[in-house]
């Protein structure tokens, strides 16, 4: 399609929750492609590339805003962000929508579509989280995802083999996405979701999971860290390397003892138990 033209609307990583998602959505967006710590939303028309820019003003988002830029084929960024893509040593991360594709043997596919929602294990750390995952024995456990978006983090302890999965964010519009996607899983129904603050979460688990940027997860970190069992695990994603000895000082000081760190592209996740 030689001669087209499309817009750009790059939204900062810190402004990139579902809310943001769900009101640049109203605009018609052609799709989402997450590029380094940032989200670009592809538009066809720059009217309606304006107008989402214009009500993310609005809402006190900053975002940058390049219209009319020639492309011989505006989607291929977003047809090749949907494309599926093996993901550690068992899982087939697929974002298509709708997709059919079928997983190698022996991998597990998650189905993410990648139009609806955060977290397709495009970013380093979501792929970071999935990772730590792969690597805990979650037969028979259970496993709470904090912040869950997707519900990528707690479909894979599922698929992992969990005895339940427990998913909760504070965004309603979040929570229904992932419910949509719970039903694309024949393990889906081990995964429970709910639309709640840290304080309305009950129980106990032997492994929490929480993808989350450090001044999102440090306020509500007892909260979690609470509902983490005796011996349990507590994995910390969507962390920058260089804020990362900051987050580790504050935990340790709680008694936290580091388990495991993983990197990719300037973004840390830490596997931490209780220090005895």
């Amino acid at each position: 399609m030689p001669g087209l033209k499309y817009s750009r609307l790059v939204i900062p990583r810190k402004a990139k929750d579902d809310a943001i998602v769900g009101l640049v959505s109203l605009f018609g967006p052609l799709g989402f492609v997450e590029e380094g710590r940032d989200l670009t939303a592809c538009f066809r028309e720059a009217s309606d590339a304006r107008e989402a820019s214009r009500a993310l003003a609005d809402s006190r988002i900053r975002c940058e805003l390049v219209t009319d830029i020639p492309e011989g084929d505006p989607l291929e960024k977003f047809r090749e962000a949907s494309r599926p893509f093996p993901l550690g040593r068992r899982f087939w991360i697929d974002p298509g929508d709708p997709s059919d594709s079928r997983p190698p043997d022996g991998r597990i596919a998650l189905r993410l579509p990648a139009s609806r929602a955060f977290g397709t294990g495009g970013h380093e750390s979501t792929r970071l989280a999935l990772l730590a995952l792969e690597e805990e024995p979650l037969d028979g456990l259970a496993v709470l995802d904090v912040g869950t978006g997707s519900g990528v983090l707690a479909l894979a302890a599922a698929a992992l083999g969990a005895r339940r999965a427990v998913g909760y964010d504070t965004d309603l519009e979040a929570v229904l996405i992932a419910r949509e996607n719970l039903r694309l899983h024949t393990f889906g129904g081990r995964v429970a979701l709910a639309a709640a603050n840290p304080a309305a979460v009950t129980g106990l688990f032997e492994v929490v999971v929480a993808n989350m940027l450090p001044e999102e997860f440090l306020p509500i970190e007892r909260s979690v860290t609470g509902r983490v069992l005796p011996g349990g695990r507590l994995i910390v994603s969507g962390i920058p390397v260089e804020t990362e000895e900051r987050m580790l000082k504050r935990l340790r000081a709680r008694s936290w003892r580091l388990a495991g760190r993983r990197t990719e592209g300037g973004w840390a996740c830490v596997c931490l138990e209780r220090a005895s």
